[in-house]
């Protein structure tokens, strides 16, 4: 299993080099700031992988030590949760350390998973627990602004400067926000989750996600006007 996670690292080190950032937009109100990430919603690695009741049958033989549907799994949720893990660290080798962290306890516990159908909470929760140990026990890394700078100026696709200018901000704007609003508006803007499910994630109220990702906003909001994006 270690082996198999470790073999990707060059994989990851490769996409991490064209590591498409997710689009950035306004949508209604130009105020209204939400991150547009189709390709990186929670509900599409499902869709993927040919839908929830595959996804389930994967997890299932995963559970029965099935190396091939444990190698898929790895496969679709890899990318997303790198995505996610360096929006915590700021670091593209950091980031890829935290994944296979997080692979080996998702592989490692897989058997004491209730249901199948809670996989993607499950692994989503896992994955931020990993990141904010991390951050924890290396404060003084917390704002540094090291890969994702450098990841963003090789982007193969050429988005238009101004959405690369409003997506650097947003980007900056994340960086200093405390991290439960961190989790809410990353779950929920970027990778789609339901306040529903990013509460079960999290551990806490419907009520309490919501009123995080209204901070979150503001507080982006705020951090955009004074850099006069918006």
């Amino acid at each position: 299993m270690k082996k198999m996670l470790m073999s990707t690292t060059a994989a990851l080190e490769k996409r991490a080099v064209g590591f498409e950032c997710p689009g950035y937009a306004t949508m209604g109100n130009k105020e209204d700031v939400h991150i547009m990430t189709d390709n990186m919603k929670s509900t599409g690695i499902a869709a993927q992988m040919g839908g929830p009741e595959k996804l389930a049958e994967l997890v299932r033989r995963g559970r029965e030590g099935d190396m091939e549907a444990l190698e898929t799994i790895f496969i679709h949720f890899r990318l997303p949760l790198f995505n996610l893990a360096l929006r915590y660290t700021y670091n593209a080798a950091v980031a890829e350390d935290l994944l296979q962290d997080v692979f080996l306890k998702v592989f490692t516990h897989i058997r004491d998973l209730d249901k199948d159908g809670a996989f993607i909470g499950w692994i989503y929760r896992i994955t931020i627990t990993t990141c904010l140990t991390y951050l924890r026990s290396h404060k003084h890394l917390k704002h540094k602004s090291v890969a994702l700078d450098d990841v963003e100026n090789k982007l193969s696709g050429g988005e238009p400067r101004g959405e690369k200018m409003l997506a650097q901000s947003i980007e900056n704007a994340l960086r200093p926000l405390p991290p439960r609003l961190k989790s809410v508006f990353l779950l929920h803007d970027v990778q789609g989750f339901k306040h529903r499910e990013i509460a079960e994630i999290l551990g806490c109220s419907e009520g309490t996600c919501k009123s995080q990702l209204f901070k979150a906003r503001v507080k982006i909001r705020k951090h955009l006007k004074s850099r006069r994006v918006l």
